[in-house]
């Protein structure tokens, strides 16, 4: 009973290491679908597109259909290749579906011809029809930052340290009285006639505070997945306010990341307005979330501690060769 009891409360208490674990994994997760759901803006879509689903979409899915269906307008849904693909491996036949009712339609698509095209694609990366390498990556950062979240809780609990007491049986009960003393702030511990101290050991159970350096770590993970979703971080430990020139070298591979994904959406609205701007009345636009750039209290500067002129200069020096287009915020 005793073995089978034991057995019992080390399995529990795997299972709830094992449940921590993962939910320090999802809680980042999720985090990072929430930021990647959040980088793009739109504009002028139809009032049958919501960009938050469509978003969602592209991040599950990898792929979405925007269509025109007669009893509500353009419309937008998840979509699975149905069969063939033309010279450049773009699916001529997608499936589109709604998880919520049930629907389902076969649409033909051809890459080099809107108006031969029932329906415009857009891809949320670059000629992926797949979420899986993706959310794949993401998923590699967030189990990344949970160990070093969860292997930072372990070295911040282990501070508590604990001392290991060895001693004689019969010794047990005074030491357990003397410790008692000891934590209740007792100014004298006794000892008693014939007391040997080379019998009695403590053992410090004591770890070394490496927290700060695992935390240091963690964030560094995390900068990198953001450049990873192309959002602008500065991945510098310094107490002093880092350059201008620093920034914009931390940007770069931030804005590289970026274009991955805004190039198909850019693409993708430009089809759509295309084909049914004119017939339905809307101009669709798609933008960036630079709100790092917009964050500006009265004063003027930045959470960052920039001000507009210094955020310019970084901008234009982290797209340099981008155009005129880029130059002004």
């Amino acid at each position: 009973m005793a073995r089978s009891k034991g057995g019992f409360v080390m399995s529990r208490k795997k299972l709830e290491a094992k449940l921590k674990n993962e939910s320090t994994f999802a809680q980042y997760f999720n985090m990072l679908r929430n930021i990647s759901q959040s980088t793009f803006l739109y504009k002028g879509l139809p009032e049958t597109i919501e960009p938050a689903y469509l978003e969602k979409i592209l991040f599950d899915y990898g792929m979405a259909a925007v269509f025109e269906e007669p009893e509500i307008g353009i419309v937008c849904l998840p979509c699975v290749a149905a069969g063939g693909y033309d010279i450049n491996g773009i699916p001529t036949n997608v499936r589109a579906f709604s998880g919520f009712t049930g629907f389902s339609r076969l649409l033909k698509h051809n890459s080099f011809s809107v108006e031969k095209s029932d329906c415009v694609l857009i891809f949320n990366v670059n000629r992926e029809f797949s979420s899986s390498i993706y959310r794949g990556t993401l998923g590699a950062y967030a189990e990344r930052i949970a160990n070093d979240a969860r292997t930072e809780d372990i070295n911040i609990y282990a501070q508590r340290t604990p001392v290991v007491i060895v001693a004689p049986d019969s010794q047990v009960e005074t030491f357990m009285n003397t410790i008692d003393r000891y934590e209740n702030f007792g100014k004298w511990l006794f000892g008693y006639k014939g007391f040997d101290p080379e019998a009695v050991k403590a053992l410090k159970t004591d770890a070394p505070f490496v927290a700060n350096e695992i935390n240091e770590h963690r964030t560094k993970i995390w900068n990198e997945a953001l450049g990873f979703m192309g959002v602008s971080n500065v991945s510098i430990y310094k107490k002093e306010r880092v350059s201008t020139d620093e920034v914009a070298r931390s940007m770069g591979g931030a804005i590289a990341n970026r274009n991955v994904r805004q190039n198909p959406r850019e693409t993708a609205i430009d089809k759509i307005n295309k084909k049914w701007a004119k017939k339905y009345g809307f101009e669709a636009e798609v933008y960036f979330n630079e709100s790092l750039f917009d964050l500006e209290p009265e004063n003027g500067f930045n959470l960052l501690g920039y001000n507009r002129a210094e955020l310019d200069r970084i901008r234009n020096g982290a797209n340099a060769g981008k155009g005129e287009e880029n130059a002004d915020s």
